[in-house]
């Protein structure tokens, strides 16, 4: 597997995985914003304590270091917080958390922390402690002690500040959303460009066609003069692509459902039509019949009529703007039927229409589409923008099996720029 480029990866998950980031980042935010705002305001004194040997006679770095440790020790004890909290009034535990020494073996001195919510209660529990060192330096033969600096209020450190550490917090929530959608992206790659389309589908996008209407709130998005330039450009792709391929019925087929299969056979169909050629699209989803659902048309039982030959093939169509349809309706348990009948019925149809195109159920949907797609002479592959590639690389695989070849894929929901630029592997070449 070729590395993919981080830019184009990372400028991908910007833009189509912009919820993902949305969802780690707001949560993360608002748990860490409120964590600080709510966090107690201390105070942090300190006081330095200097170390010293008793005389020259015992002038040693080792006696001091070993001072140090005992200090550091005995000054953190309970026995040392006990007294501390009998004369200052502060309660034990609160005293336990909240002291803290530290050594620095290079200046001999000791560091007398104490953080507590209240400024004079810091200030006096540093200094009480502090004081203690010398109390105890007096009994050690080996070592003096003396108080250097009095207790003082530490001043906090730049990441100390609250608005700081919520703004760091934030970038780090979004950082941490970034790096989730980024890794979704690269890991399960979606098709967004003509490029990651001809890739896994196995060939050439024939064209592109820009999305209809919004999500949410549902409007129109593409004018028609921008639909109608883009049927006629997939109708030219469509044309190109016939030497390429078998001659015969065409399956169209999407990658996923709800990919659009339906209205890009139809407006090929109609662009066929408006060109001088005779086109017949035959709604072959048995278990919806979403084109014919949509289309609203009167004949019901007009596949099952043409299977069964109740009626010439001309007389059981529905002629929808020119455009021949052969609609029917949700048929169950007839997969006999269909295997048996349906290659004459596709030999009628093709010595009548110069097209003619067979709208089918996504493969995989059930074993009715697969004996479709067995009988047709090429398939041409509907992905709408944003299905995940594996996707769209198994209904390669399964046309792959049955021996119909990929006459081109069309890209839905996709500008025309899009469906024109290079897949993430293309850019990774440097192509």
């Amino acid at each position: 597997m070729s590395r993919l480029p981080f830019l184009p990866v990372l400028a991908r998950a910007l833009r189509f995985r912009a919820a993902v980031v949305l969802a780690v980042l707001v949560p993360a935010a608002l748990v860490g914003v409120l964590a600080v705002e709510n966090r107690p305001d201390e105070t942090t004194a300190v006081a330095v304590v200097g170390v010293a040997p008793e005389s020259a006679a015992v002038l040693s770095t080792d006696a001091v270091q070993l001072a140090l440790g005992r200090y550091s020790v005995a000054l953190t004890s309970p026995e040392v917080l006990t007294e501390v909290a009998a004369e200052t009034g502060i309660d034990l535990q609160a005293l336990d958390s909240a002291v803290e020494v530290t050594a620095s073996q290079e200046s001999g001195n000791l560091s007398v922390r104490a953080t507590l919510p209240s400024r004079t209660e810091a200030l006096l529990a540093a200094r009480t402690v502090a004081e203690r060192t010398v109390t105890i330096g007096e009994e050690d033969p080996l070592a003096d002690a003396a108080v250097l600096a009095g207790a003082r209020v530490e001043s906090p450190g730049l990441l100390s500040g609250t608005r700081t550490l919520q703004a760091l917090l934030v970038l780090a929530a979004l950082l941490a959303g970034l790096v989730v959608a980024y890794a979704l992206e690269a890991v399960r790659p979606r098709v967004r460009t003509g490029g990651d389309a001809a890739r896994a589908a196995g060939g050439p996008v024939l064209g592109s066609l820009p999305p209809f209407t919004s999500s949410w709130p549902r409007r129109a998005v593409a004018p028609d003069s921008e639909i109608l330039a883009s049927a006629r450009s997939l109708r030219s792709g469509f044309l190109a692509s016939a030497a390429g391929v078998p001659t015969g019925p065409v399956l169209v087929v999407g990658a996923t459902p709800g990919a659009g299969a339906s209205t890009a056979g139809f407006l090929l169909a109609r662009t066929l039509v408006d060109r001088g050629e005779s086109a017949l699209v035959l709604d072959l989803d048995l278990e919806h019949a979403g084109l014919s659902v949509t289309m609203g048309t009167p004949r019901r039982f007009a596949l099952h009529d043409a299977l069964t030959e109740s009626g010439p093939l001309e007389e059981v169509v529905h002629d929808e703007g020119g455009v021949a349809v052969l609609t029917t309706e949700p048929m169950l348990g007839v997969d006999d039927l269909v295997d048996r009948r349906l290659p004459d019925l596709l030999k009628r149809a093709s010595d009548r229409y110069d097209a003619v195109l067979c709208d089918s159920a996504p493969l995989g949907g059930g074993e009715v589409s697969e004996l479709v797609a067995a009988h047709t002479a090429s398939a041409l592959v509907v992905v709408r923008a944003g299905t995940p590639a594996a996707l769209v690389e198994r209904t390669a695989a399964r046309l792959d099996r049955l021996g119909v070849p990929v006459r081109g894929v069309v890209l839905n929901h996709a500008s025309r720029a899009e469906a024109e630029a290079p897949g993430l592997h293309e850019t990774a070449r440097g192509d």
